[in-house]
């Protein structure tokens, strides 16, 4: 009698276990930008977890994930996209750029950068009227404007 219940135990176990792993499989798909163009390097990741992967340098991907799971795609420069996975294989993407300001960058002598704050030196900040009043060098004005 004990090893019925064991046998079917262990049954039960083998058989429910079967599903769980049946639920997994392979989405593959390219990451594009507005234009059409791959994007390569682009951060491809499970939401809520730290399983992911990236592109290739042809914008290809391929991720093992579950139904209902969400897909996040990150890449410098653009929007972030969030894809919830369905009965669909392969999942393409378009990334569409946004404009982002910097607050300000100061660039010491040794060419590192860092933010104003981060800086236990004296800082001069020169303006874009500045330039031309004070007869800067020309190469100078052109990389401040930046």
């Amino acid at each position: 009698m004990l090893k019925k219940r064991t046998l079917f135990a262990l049954l039960g176990v083998f058989l429910s276990a079967v599903p769980a792993f049946a639920q997994q499989k392979t989405v593959t798909g390219k990451v594009t930008s507005e234009q059409g163009v791959a994007l390569a390097s682009v951060s491809v990741v499970i939401k809520g977890t730290n399983t992911g992967t990236a592109t290739n340098n042809d914008g290809n991907y391929s991720i093992r994930v579950a139904d209902g799971q969400v897909l996040t795609f990150r890449f410098i420069g653009t929007a972030p996209e969030e894809r919830t996975v369905g009965t669909a294989s392969v999942i393409n993407v378009q990334l569409k750029r946004v404009a982002s300001t910097l607050d300000a960058v100061v660039t010491t002598a040794l060419g590192q950068t860092a933010s104003q704050r981060e800086l236990g030196t004296a800082q001069q900040t020169v303006q874009a009227d500045q330039d031309e009043e004070e007869g800067l060098h020309p190469p100078i004005i052109t990389t401040s404007r930046g």
